[in-house]
């Protein structure tokens, strides 16, 4: 089985994301949607200083990330192979014109995925079409994240917390 930790919208606020990781065990990653407003050397040390047994880390710049040094030279979106017959496309979607999909559908497709996490409504999302998953974990700044888990037989769980 294969957890993922999932956010976006951290907006500067560390600490929550800090109290939201220290609920987490056996994560295989952890994946951030934009908007950090920190420098990404902040996010990952505290990560690896959290999960010392190895936990990799996804994450791509938002809108607000472009007046951060180190967050303004991230990619706006990446794929990320979550498990073995599940590619997920990471972006903040400001881009995209979300909460709406069809972009994102289109981007989808190019990449190969079929999982599409994106933040910065702020708004939870789980919809799927056309055999596309699209998952919005909320703001992690406001408390709000998901666990992705991927279970041995390849289905896919997101839970909202």
């Amino acid at each position: 089985m294969k957890k993922y930790f999932v956010c976006s919208d951290i907006h500067g606020r560390l600490q929550v994301l800090k109290t939201a990781l220290s609920k987490q065990k056996g994560l295989d990653g952890v994946i951030i949607a934009g908007d950090l407003e920190l420098e990404t050397y902040e996010i990952t040390d505290m990560i690896y200083k959290m999960f010392p047994e190895g936990c990799m880390v996804y994450m791509v710049a938002g809108n607000c990330d472009r007046y951060t040094p180190s967050a303004s030279m991230l990619t706006t979106e990446d794929t990320v192979r979550i498990s073995e017959n599940h590619t997920l496309l990471l972006t903040h979607g400001h881009r995209y014109h979300v909460p709406r999909t069809d972009l994102l559908s289109y981007a989808a497709l190019q990449a190969g995925a079929d999982v599409v996490v994106f933040g910065h409504t702020h708004c939870r999302c789980r919809e799927e079409e056309d055999g596309i998953l699209f998952l919005n974990p909320g703001a992690i700044r406001n408390g709000q994240y998901m666990v992705l888990t991927v279970d041995d037989t390849e289905n896919i769980r997101a839970e909202f917390y």
